[in-house]
């Protein structure tokens, strides 16, 4: 991604995201571990606050300051929270009234909205299309897919798939929602995950593999040629609530390189 800015361009966004091997998704909360993770080599800076839950959202200023700050040196993702809390908290106010607000997001490629707690409301489809009309034309959405769909009170990821499909999902995040419970394959066999992750491919999403990935689950699911590895945790000093280091990022950035 070197040498040429990076413009987010819904058509085209499959094309663009697509690369020659896995790439780094990093997780920041602010500017300064923004600037770390790219500057560590990160394939992909994604913006959220984990102290607001699995997708937390940041706030528009963090948002407007992480886009000015990576200036289209990488293509970048934002957490809105979940469905069942939409607006997003740090949004909610601007998301009814004031259209500025989403001007924050000008530079972002990609938007995550989880489903947890839409299981048992049949009108969940409905309600996440209604959501994803209310955002910007140039924010495409991600299909968040959680492994522990039934701790989450989520849709099972068939119909999350299913769905998301229809209204122009152009990524398909696989994620855990508990982070106490367990990472990714702790909750989604190896077996199970590689089926699923080629319904996406089939479907010509993006895949992007997440859920507390460490260094020994990162390398099992790498035969199965995601899109991207989404990491928080790993990528700080004391935990995904911790901070983003340099150096982690790096030997991150180096694993997925030399795909072991």
């Amino acid at each position: 991604m070197e040498g040429k800015p990076w413009r987010a361009a819904r058509p085209a966004i499959s094309r663009i995201w697509r690369t020659e091997r896995t790439g780094l998704l990093v997780s920041v909360r602010d500017v300064t571990e923004a600037t770390v993770a790219l500057a560590a080599r990160a394939d992909l800076i994604d913006v959220k606050e984990p102290d607001n839950g699995p997708l937390g959202p940041a706030s528009p200023a963090v948002v407007a300051q992480v886009v000015q700050a990576v200036a289209g040196r990488a293509p970048i993702s934002m957490a809105l929270g979940e469905l069942v809390d939409w607006p997003p908290g740090p949004w909610a106010n601007s998301a009814r009234s004031a259209p500025a607000c989403w001007a924050a997001t000008a530079g972002v490629a990609l938007a995550k909205l989880g489903l947890a707690g839409c299981a048992t409301d049949r009108h969940w489809p409905a309600a996440w299309q209604r959501a994803l009309a209310a955002q910007p034309p140039g924010l495409a959405p991600v299909a968040v897919v959680y492994a522990d769909w039934s701790t989450a009170r989520a849709p099972a990821p068939a119909a999350v798939l299913r769905h998301g499909r229809r209204l122009g999902c152009q990524a398909v995040l696989i994620d855990t929602f508990d982070k106490s419970q367990g990472d990714l394959l702790d909750h989604w066999p190896l077996a199970a995950l590689a089926a699923f992750a080629r319904r996406v491919r089939r479907s010509g999403q993006i895949l992007v593999l997440g859920g507390s990935l460490g260094p020994e689950s990162l390398r099992a699911v790498l035969p199965l040629a995601p899109d991207y590895i989404a990491v928080r945790g790993a990528a700080c000093d004391g935990g995904r609530r911790g901070r983003v280091s340099g150096l982690r990022v790096a030997h991150l950035a180096a694993t997925l390189a030399g795909g072991s």
